[in-house]
């Protein structure tokens, strides 16, 4: 008879919070520097992070982020244990990274099925490890609950120099508008994720399976442009910052909303032909009788950062970073589009948007 397979109700939340610390601990060191402070506050009733060892506490920030992920509306069912552990890292780091942050600590809340698998848990957490050891990020603490389904809620601590913290407000008139890489990809990925067996057939006959990969890993394993965006408010030449999360046109819109309560005019100006679009996600869209603008414009979870730099900065940017312009700051207090035959156009509205309004 095949053993009966262990689950997280059978060892209760003090014996699952102690599974995750040893596994912590174990890996800790391997990742973060090994902060007594850290490792011996894991467990506790809170966690101590020491800012003082690590920057001067009177000329900076501390920077908190929240994001929390639901399974009937954040994880398809192609997404592993892993990679849902791995996002929820991902999301939280991709908000830091937008405000030039360095972060410090990760505390993780979970809401969690009675009837989950032990494996899936340890899995589950496995992915969480992996992003925070990926973006040298430590896990500090958190919580469990029991929930009808998997439930997962990530704070990150951080902390930005004053003089250096990218907020959305402060876009000016002739700053150039900038992204950190391709967008649309992780749109492409889902579509094929919810593709019928015999269209996912066909997809691999029009496209390599290097871009199909490519695509899905966009799609349920983003990467948050940390290192972009700490060198980017380094530089000091960006005037606004945020990150691609919800869709371009959402994120334009809200650098205007921003901006606008020091400029009322304020506006930008898109060129459709600078849009960052592959060749290959271009023939998937035309497969799908999708126009692929509406993939980079509308779909987010791409989790690139927009900038708006200075133009007399970028040459020195994009020595450093990846950097590929696609507008504008504008005086017209509108969104628009140049579209490839020279007309403007205006933008409409639009993007990923929670509780359906």
């Amino acid at each position: 008879m095949p053993s009966k397979k262990q689950l997280i109700s059978d060892l209760g939340e003090k014996k699952l919070i102690n599974r995750i610390i040893k596994r912590t601990k174990d890996l800790q060191s391997n990742y973060f520097f090994k902060d007594p402070k850290i490792n011996y506050s894991l467990g506790d009733d809170a966690a101590l992070i020491d800012l003082s060892d690590i920057r001067n506490r009177d000329n900076s920030f501390l920077v908190l982020t929240s994001d929390m992920l639901l399974e009937k509306s954040h994880f398809p069912s192609q997404m592993t244990p892993q990679d849902r552990g791995w996002k929820i890292v991902t999301v939280n780091v991709s908000d830091i990274a937008a405000m030039g942050a360095i972060p410090h600590g990760l505390i993780l809340s979970m809401g969690l099925p009675p009837d989950m698998e032990l494996n899936y848990f340890d899995d589950l957490i496995e992915g969480v490890l992996e992003a925070c050891q990926y973006y040298r990020l430590p896990l500090v603490g958190g919580d469990t609950n029991e929930s009808s389904q998997l439930v997962l809620s990530g704070t990150i601590i951080g902390s930005v120099e004053k003089s250096k913290a990218m907020l959305k407000t402060g876009a000016r008139e002739g700053d150039l508008l900038a992204v950190t890489g391709d967008l649309g990809l992780a749109a492409a990925g889902f579509e094929i994720l919810f593709s019928s067996p015999e269209q996912q057939d066909r997809i691999k006959e029009i496209i390599p399976e290097i871009h199909i990969q490519k695509f899905i890993k966009h799609a349920i394993k983003p990467q948050a442009k940390l290192k972009e965006g700490i060198i980017a408010a380094n530089s000091g030449e960006i005037t606004a910052a945020t990150d691609i999360s919800d869709g371009l046109v959402s994120e334009l819109e809200e650098i205007i909303k921003a901006g606008k309560k020091t400029s009322k005019t304020l506006g930008v100006r898109i060129w459709e032909e600078k849009i960052p679009i592959t060749l290959e996600l271009k023939k998937l869209a035309e497969y799908f009788t999708i126009d692929p603008l509406s993939w980079a414009l509308y779909f987010g979870e791409d989790f690139e950062l927009l900038f708006s730099i200075k133009k007399d900065a970028l040459e020195f940017l994009k020595d450093k970073i990846n950097l590929i312009v696609v507008g504008e700051v504008t005086s017209t207090g509108f969104m628009e589009i140049v579209n490839k035959k020279g007309e403007t156009k205006i933008l409409t509205p639009g993007g990923y948007q929670h509780l359906g309004g």
